[in-house]
């Protein structure tokens, strides 16, 4: 074994300890892992002299976004979204996210991030069956908004009974129903109230 020596004095009296610390993939998620620090009690310098630290870092994060590529992938399937169309619709090659999935090649940074977005995101797998047509996206966007923005919103249950977004080739609806006591009969019935419509 290649006896360690202090980068500053040539020392080879190093003290070795260890201590634990998270790595963070942004949605991948974290892995506790072991560091190092180095100390030479004869010129008082301290550090991770032989960059053990960037290798165990970099394998955590290399680690945590292969965990990160399969878990996506499984929750396209789970979503009954075959992996097959997705490649169609984004012009990837034959397999390459089952490739991806099963370890037998690893996906670029690229995409990961490309991953990361439809995850994020998974209209943008709308976009693209359409082409990336710029009016489609657009009505594509707004759908989603409208549909998270309901899904925010906070009604009184008594004046509520309804909302939703109708989406056609020429335009996207936004509507809120309404009960107004005047409209509310036997059948039921209450007020539709248009609240935005994109053309």
């Amino acid at each position: 074994m290649e006896k360690l020596i202090c980068p500053a004095c040539g020392s080879s009296n190093l003290v070795k300890s260890n201590y634990h610390e998270y790595v963070t993939e942004n949605i991948g998620g974290q892995v506790l892992i072991d560091k190092v620090l180095y100390q030479c009690p004869d010129c008082g310098l301290e550090g991770d002299f032989f960059n053990e630290n960037e290798l165990a870092i970099e394998k955590a994060l290399s680690d945590l976004k292969n965990k990160l590529v399969v878990s996506i992938l499984d929750g396209f399937t789970e979503n009954k979204v075959s992996l097959s169309s997705i490649e169609r619709a984004l012009d990837l090659p034959q397999r390459t996210l089952t490739k991806w999935k099963n370890g037998a090649s690893a996906p670029t940074s690229a995409g990961i991030a490309l991953l990361k977005f439809i995850k994020l995101f998974p209209w943008l797998l709308e976009v693209a069956e359409n082409k990336f047509d710029y009016e489609i996206s657009q009505k594509i966007f707004m759908g989603n908004a409208f549909q998270k923005m309901i899904s925010k919103m906070t009604f009184i249950e008594s004046e509520f009974k309804e909302a939703g977004v109708i989406t056609s080739a020429n335009s996207t609806f936004l509507y809120i129903h309404m009960h107004k006591n005047e409209d509310i009969n036997a059948m039921g019935y209450g007020n539709i109230t248009p609240m935005v419509t994109i053309s």
